[in-house]
């Protein structure tokens, strides 16, 4: 075991994925701001005596300075069986006093293949209708940014291939440019309708 810096923002996965590998000679430090009363916490347990290797695994979207900089020392002569992982989002949240005594892995979130939940086969007005309707609502709500349009049309434009549409030129063309419109902020309705008109067309020859 070596300590590390590990890049990710799917700490829940790597929690798991931790408790499972080590089972009880793992310890947790999970905040959203990493404090110095929380780098004290951290020091505390590392100078508890260990007979067996014990991970102290520090989680956090953001570290204050002053509790990086109470870290250095113990990061740097660790007591004995004593190794650290330090998760952050960006390697830019660690001071580079840090990060230049830990490798650094990086770990990307295992994102699901979502699906349209269209029947592009059997396509009809109600369903784009219904199918707009509940992603404007999400819109409104924020949850639903110019990210998830982008994503949300390159599925369906994969699903209508994968399902056998045959589309000119000009029309993977068009796909093309819209997906880019998305990247402006334009609204979902504008761009949803008529990629999935075209699709319902299709579908009806």
């Amino acid at each position: 075991m070596r300590s590390k810096i590990i890049i990710s923002d799917d700490f829940d996965g790597i929690k798991n994925e931790l408790e499972i590998e080590l089972k009880h000679n793992v310890k947790f430090f999970i905040s959203d701001d990493f404090l110095i009363e929380n780098a004290n916490n951290v020091i505390n347990e590392a100078y508890i005596s260990e007979e067996q290797d014990k991970l102290l695994v520090l989680m956090a979207k953001s570290f204050r300075i002053e509790a990086q900089n109470s870290l250095l020392k113990v990061i740097e002569e660790p007591p004995r069986n004593i190794f650290f992982y330090i998760v952050a989002p960006s390697k830019n949240a660690l001071l580079p006093t840090i990060c230049s005594r830990l490798i650094v892995e990086y770990k990307n979130r295992k994102r699901k293949k979502i699906s349209s939940g269209l029947n592009l086969r059997q396509l009809e007005l109600k369903e784009i209708y219904n199918f707009i309707q509940t992603i404007e609502t999400k819109e409104r709500s924020d949850d639903f940014g110019k990210n998830e349009l982008k994503e949300i049309l390159s599925v369906i434009i994969l699903e209508a291939l994968e399902a056998g549409f045959k589309f000119s030129e000009d029309e993977l063309s068009y796909f093309y440019k819209i997906v880019n419109l998305a990247s402006l902020n334009s609204k979902a309705h504008s761009i949803l309708t008529p990629l999935l008109l075209n699709i319902l067309n299709k579908s009806k020859k």
